[in-house]
């Protein structure tokens, strides 16, 4: 491993605040467990209270370490992911409040980003993945487009082999029955191939 990745690592498990690739647009996270990584990223980007942060993470058994999912949710997760596909999922009292919202679910993904990938494994926990600008302001795919201010409060900015691609944010989606999804964000994965992997949006 790198010694980016390793002060990466070293970062995120002492509960600090990164700037990273994701599989779409440049991320701003932490530790999805710490309630002060949470504050200190709502009071960075300026984020409404009432607005939780999704998160990703490095593989589905992680995952499931810290969400749970009905039978529907799970074959979903395990016949598309990893996919820039957002799915919300049950959370446990292992992550913190600000990445619950008021029904207590929250939004996963595992990103098709194997660095970023690694690097919630290595970090032990799902990692904050909004995206890195103030709240109002346009994601972001060139790391020159990233707010100053904002990488001047991150204590790192990780730069990967794999840049963002740009385009368009993850889908997200709610298994609203066996072979049946709520489409609430149209992103990257796309209605079509949802369908074409046999699942009907409602």
């Amino acid at each position: 491993m790198s010694d980016t990745f390793n002060q990466a690592v070293k970062i995120i498990r002492s509960a600090g605040v990164i700037i990273y690739p994701t599989e779409t647009f440049w991320g701003l996270g932490g530790l999805g467990t710490s309630a002060e990584v949470v504050k200190r990223i709502r009071s960075l980007k300026g984020r409404p209270m009432h607005k939780p942060f999704p998160l990703i993470a490095g593989s589905l058994k992680q995952a499931l370490e810290f969400v749970s999912f009905n039978n529907a949710g799970l074959e979903l997760a395990q016949s598309l992911w990893p996919a820039s596909l957002s799915i919300l999922a049950r959370a446990s009292n292992l992550l913190a409040e600000g990445v619950r919202d008021n029904k207590g679910l929250v939004s996963i993904r595992i990103p098709p980003h194997l660095e970023t990938a690694r690097l919630c494994l290595a970090a032990g926990a799902p990692l904050i993945a909004t995206s890195a600008n103030l709240s109002g302001e346009k994601p972001c795919a060139e790391k020159k487009e990233l707010n100053p201010d904002l990488v001047k409060s991150a204590d790192m900015v990780v730069e990967m082999d794999q840049p963002p691609e740009g385009r368009l944010p993850s889908t997200l989606v709610r298994v609203a029955g066996p072979g049946r999804i709520e489409i609430l964000r149209e992103g990257r994965f796309s209605r079509n191939e949802l369908e074409s992997r046999g699942w009907i949006a409602v």
